[in-house]
């Protein structure tokens, strides 16, 4: 493989019923919390590959083995297929930002898998949509992977904070036909990880609404950038909650069927 040809982009896919020439039948596919669009997310948001290895057209698929501990974590990561030591150290950091559901005893012990597929073109669009945010200070990011619920400064949203908040889900929500039709409202209360870099991991629901809404409010948090959380003079990774309500009283013709709205 050529060196210059690692950049691009890794899409953690899992293929159904499709096992890699290199697994054994024995092997178990992993299964993320969060499922493919958890997967999705951080390699948009957090994948990050050295500029010269970007302008390649390239494209490949390896495999990456491991064991899940107690807390849902990959342990013991061991690629196949892959010899370029960039791409193993991001391919394997990647894993770190998701958990993984334990579908095996223990007395099983078999190796769990993911088969990820390589795209330059993917992962282009992708730095594009990277860089158009950058938080505002200049700060260290920390590298540990701890996430924190408190901190000295915690995060917000980039532009106008809480206000800007509210105006961006105002103005981009979109409130299912179903629930519409079914007369059903409420408040959807999201949990999520703010990363050191601005964007989030990790989205999932607190306390959801049914046809629909959880979804919506969902897909809107995942569109949002933030000024990440400060401790100690150092970005961190910090969990905290948003909460989306849907009132009918603010349906209106366009923002219903993939539309919606919210009152607070």
């Amino acid at each position: 493989m050529c060196k210059r040809s690692l950049i691009f982009l890794i899409v953690f896919s899992f293929i159904n019923g499709l096992i890699p020439l290199s697994a054994q039948s024995s092997d178990y596919e992993a299964q993320v919390l969060g499922g493919k669009e958890q997967l999705d997310q951080v390699l948009q948001t957090q994948l990050s590959l050295p500029k010269i290895l970007v302008n390649a057209d390239f494209k490949n698929e390896f495999s990456i083995y491991f064991d899940i501990d107690s807390l849902g974590q990959a342990r013991h990561i061991k690629i196949d297929g892959v010899q370029n030591n960039v791409l193993r150290n991001e391919s394997k950091r990647m894993l770190r930002f998701l958990k993984f559901q334990q579908t095996q005893s223990l007395s099983e012990a078999q190796p769990y898998y993911v088969h990820l597929h390589l795209s330059s073109e993917k992962y282009n669009k992708y730095i594009k949509q990277k860089y158009r945010f950058s938080p505002k200070k200049n700060l260290p990011a920390d590298s540990t992977f701890v996430i924190y619920a408190r901190a000295d400064q915690s995060p917000e949203y980039y532009k106008n904070g809480e206000e800007g908040l509210e105006e961006f889900i105002l103005s981009e929500i979109e409130y299912p036909k179903v629930a519409v039709e079914k007369s059903i409202q409420g408040t959807v209360i999201l949990e999520f990880v703010v990363e050191t870099n601005g964007y989030v991991t990790g989205v999932g629901v607190k306390q959801g609404v049914n046809a629909g809404c959880s979804e919506e409010a969902m897909r809107l948090i995942k569109l949002t950038r933030w000024q990440p959380a400060i401790l100690n003079n150092v970005y961190v990774r910090y969990k905290t909650t948003y909460p989306i309500t849907f009132n009918l009283r603010n349906v209106t013709h366009d923002n219903v069927s993939g539309s919606s709205t919210i009152g607070q």
